[in-house]
């Protein structure tokens, strides 16, 4: 059985490498080779280069010429019309909801802090912006883009009202939403000589950690404004107690027409164009992600730094005028990686989760099956410990029928071995002879060889799909079983010693223990499934190779996870036994049935043989007296 077993695995990695070899492989370079024409024709279109726009910011009119030549970030914002951002002007506003706390800065008009009040890191409420400036000013920052010219807000004062009226909104200000109240809109106004005023509004919605927000200036006072630049990052805070595996799902999504485009963390800086559909940031469980109002041509770039965890994005879209007013509305996502909310927006934003198979598109169906089971049996049964136990013995059941035929299979494979022997001696020295009889061995004994690894490559697919969904998705993290088991999306720990042993680290797990004693039982239970004839088909340590590989290689994985493999081995167990137990008894009684049949032929024999010898002997007296 462990060597099916290992064949199984074998031959699932053989498929994904000529997966790798023969389709991703070239969809990568596809890929590349699209972003390179991207790229040229960015260059073509915008002459300046990323350094020269970056220099450019809050640059002065090129018939400014009498202004000083070193000047501050705030006297440039002041040249161009509004007034500077001065730290001890600077006021911070609260909207507190069911749902969050998003507080936002008259810096720039952005969001510096959005903690969801739903979600805990340790005690404390999820904190999803990285703020590592001066000032603290976090996403959503806004660039108004030209041909040769480009002005950022971020170093702009604004002024707060609410509903865009009354007087400013002093600092420390919370405004504060029930379930029953109505949106609320906060307008951000930044006003400069002779008119020239640009607002920002932030709109908020109670049960959703959806913000709507829009700028809006006269596009007399900003010509030169081609493109509304929106910004985000660096990044997103780690929320997980482990922060290097939080930091290791980090990437930037974005979706262009009907493409994708993910960048885990690393060191990259690339430029793309199409029509935007959205663009997000994400960490394990969280996401920030940017949806323009309507899909439109336009420009995006991002960047990262893989050692300081840094990443960002920004979109352009195009400025459109009506009535000598330039406005543009984008919709900003501050939340969990929640399926059933993302898929609710629209857009394919639940895209951003990934439940497995990415690049396997046929097997898609299995994750989503997957997660619709466990979301829907916890609403009925609350509490994800006891539903992957469901789960586990619901694969056990569907599974039932092919896994009786692997282990008939096997039985079957283990009674040919002494003339499969005899045909390796009788033609060991022509290979080519050896594979044709055997071949014509299993045909007439009805004897697949790979049914033993049949029930394995199709439980595969679920078990990769249940990992990936206890890894990623929102539902199971922080959910308790019972006792120490207090987040299956995490390793289960007892205890920690106060030193760190090799691969598996201080922590005391006590499930993966469990499942490598399960799977010792059943690695001894399938040697003897036809006797001590089997155990000499194989090294006997091959069958404690598996159990310890797999304790150690499940050691640190989520217990959910563990949980669910430890289940469905306990009910192998049970099952193979059941089989094993049924198929002896099947056996004895053949063996009885046969034993009386030779037994009844014996007497026949015998009974016969009587009177043929009475016949000889008399035969035989008649000849002598006849002599």
């Amino acid at each position: 059985m462990e060597r099916r077993l290992l064949f199984a695995f074998l031959l699932s990695t053989l498929l994904i490498m000529a997966y790798q070899m023969f389709y991703y492989g070239p969809r990568v370079r596809r890929a590349d080779e699209l972003k390179r024409a991207q790229q040229e024709r960015l260059e073509k279109e915008q002459p300046r280069s990323p350094e020269l726009a970056a220099e450019a910011v809050l640059q002065p009119s090129v018939d400014d010429s009498s202004l000083a030549e070193e000047a501050t970030p705030s006297a440039e914002a002041e040249r161009d019309g509004l007034p500077p951002a001065i730290r001890e002007e600077v006021r911070y506003i609260t909207v507190s909801s069911p749902l969050y706390e998003i507080t936002l800065t008259t810096a720039g008009a952005e969001i510096v802090e959005a903690r969801l009040l739903d979600y805990k890191t340790r005690d404390e409420p999820v904190q999803l912006v990285r703020s590592e400036n001066e000032w603290g000013n976090g996403i959503l920052n806004v660039k108004l883009a030209g041909e040769n010219r480009e002005i950022s807000l971020s170093e702009a004062l604004f002024d707060a009202y609410l509903g865009g009226g009354g007087s400013p909104l002093a600092n420390g200000t919370t405004i504060r939403l029930d379930a029953t109240s109505r949106e609320k809109t906060i307008v951000f106004r930044a006003e400069g000589p002779q008119g020239a005023a640009i607002e920002r509004h932030y709109t908020f919605v109670p049960d959703q950690y959806l913000v709507r927000t829009k700028i809006r200036f006269r596009s007399s006072h900003y010509p030169f404004a081609r493109d509304i630049v929106w910004g985000f990052g660096p990044g997103m805070t780690a929320t997980e107690y482990n922060v290097e595996d939080d930091y290791s799902s980090m990437r930037v999504t974005l979706r262009l027409g009907d493409e994708l485009y993910k960048k885990k963390r690393g060191d990259f800086e690339e430029d793309f164009s199409g029509t935007v559909q959205w663009a997000a940031i994400q960490t394990k469980y969280f996401t920030t992600i940017v949806v323009p109002e309507t899909p439109s041509g336009g420009r995006a770039r991002i960047e990262g730094v893989k050692n300081e965890n840094f990443m960002t994005a920004e979109i352009a879209l195009p400025a459109v005028e009506r009535g000598g007013i330039t406005d543009q509305t984008v919709d900003v996502y501050l939340g969990p990686l929640d399926y059933e909310r993302l898929q609710a927006l629209g857009r394919g934003l639940e895209k951003n989760i990934d439940i497995g198979f990415e690049h396997f598109k046929i097997l898609k169906p299995v994750s989503r099956a997957t997660l619709w089971c466990l979301l829907a049996t916890y609403k009925v049964i609350p509490n994800y410990g006891v539903v992957i136990i469901l789960l586990s013995v619901l694969t056990k059941v569907l599974f039932y029928r092919l896994t009786h035929k692997s282990f008939k299979s096997m039985r079957d494979m283990q009674s040919l071995q002494p003339r499969l022997q005899a045909l390796k001696e009788k033609h060991k020295d022509d290979r080519q002879r050896l594979s044709q009889e055997t071949m014509k061995l299993y045909k007439e004994s009805g004897v697949n060889p790979l049914g033993g690894c049949l029930p394995m490559l199709l439980q595969m697919p679920v078990f990769i799909a249940l990992f990936n969904v206890l890894r990623s998705t929102i539902e199971v993290r922080r959910a308790p079983f019972f006792a120490w088991i207090n987040d299956l999306s995490q390793q289960d720990v007892l205890f920690e010693l106060p030193f760190s042993l090799p691969v598996i680290g201080a922590a005391v797990s006590v499930l993966p223990i469990l499942m490598g004693g399960s799977m010792l039982l059943q690695s001894k239970i399938g040697s003897s499934i036809t006797g001590p004839s089997s155990v000499s088909t194989q090294p006997k340590a091959f069958t404690y190779l598996l159990p310890i590989v797999f304790t150690f290689l499940f050691y640190r994985m989520p217990s959910g996870l563990v949980l669910y493999w430890l289940v469905n081995t306990v009910l192998s167990v049970g099952q193979q036994y059941y089989i094993n137990k049924g198929a002896d008894k099947k056996e004895a009684a053949s063996k009885t049935q046969q034993a009386k049949a030779d037994k009844a032929k014996q007497a026949t024999e015998k009974s016969t043989a009587k009177p043929v010898k009475e016949s000889n002997a008399r035969a035989s007296k008649h000849k002598t007296k006849k002599g």
